[in-house]
């Protein structure tokens, strides 16, 4: 992507340059309404370079964001989440995110639960079988009456039916802790996309800044820092969160699509 945009920023640096050239050379020769409109072009261009930016990087986000809704309504549908609930319960990437926590939450609960129900049943198994060993041995010894003798054989018989049901327990147990890690490398990887994605979007506006230091730097343009404090009406409000209170908020996905879809993107 950074050899895409040097690509393109090394383009409006061209225009730019060439524009500069052909004003010189109208003022030169006194056609000061052909110099008017080389000045326009090259506003035009810094603007729609500007907008054209601004507008794949918002289709990009936006398309991840959707391919990251249809990711996690998968996931959903994989954990045995028909398909109608799965997308009214994942609306908006904010939901997604939450989706992810509370679905990692729950796996290491179950983990923990898990583990918990496991430890009594290796520590009745590891007891019984120590106890039966010390028998074991006087019978070897033959220290035992008949008695103990017939009582050993009766444990013995019923330690084996624990054993049994036992192992299937603790089966099961190890079964349900590897699908929750499993299911846990699923949701890995979704915040291995939202990563990426934010590396990209660092990525274009950082080249958003190239792109306005370069034209700054062509045509001499120093900025003076401001200090003073402005007005309420003259300070930016914040993004449009409350969609509810707001008509101006888009409320869909789809709505997005269709937004950039009309502007060209």
């Amino acid at each position: 992507m950074s050899s895409e945009h040097e690509s393109k920023l090394g383009e409006f640096e061209s225009v730019v340059k060439d524009g500069a050239v052909d004003l010189l050379n109208k003022i030169e020769v006194g056609d000061f309404s052909g110099a008017i409109k080389v000045i326009q072009e090259l506003s035009e261009a810094r603007h729609n370079s500007f907008y054209n930016e601004v507008g794949c990087l918002t289709r990009s986000l936006h398309d991840a964001i959707r391919d990251f809704q249809i990711d996690s309504v998968d996931m959903m549908v994989k954990s045995g989440v028909s398909d109608a609930e799965a997308g009214s319960r994942i609306t908006d990437a904010s939901d997604r995110l939450n989706y992810v926590i509370e679905m990692t939450s729950s796996a290491a609960n179950k983990t923990m639960d898990m583990v918990d129900s496991s430890v009594p049943v290796a520590s009745e198994l590891q007891n019984q079988a120590r106890e039966l060993h010390k028998d074991w041995n006087r019978l070897i010894q033959r220290d035992l009456t008949p008695q103990e003798f017939r009582d050993l054989y009766k444990r013995i018989d019923a330690f084996l039916k624990y054993t049994d049901e036992s192992a299937t327990t603790l089966h099961n147990n190890l079964n349900t802790i590897l699908l929750e890690q499993g299911y846990q490398d699923l949701t890995g990887q979704v915040i291995t996309r939202v990563n990426e994605l934010i590396r990209d979007v660092e990525e274009r506006l950082v080249h958003l800044v190239s792109v306005a230091g370069r034209v700054d730097s062509i045509s001499g343009i120093e900025h003076e820092s401001e200090n003073k404090e402005s007005n309420d009406d003259d300070r930016g409000h914040g993004p449009a969160i409350n969609k509810n209170d707001n008509p101006e908020v888009l409320n869909n996905q789809d709505e997005v699509d269709d937004l950039l879809s009309s502007l060209g993107f």
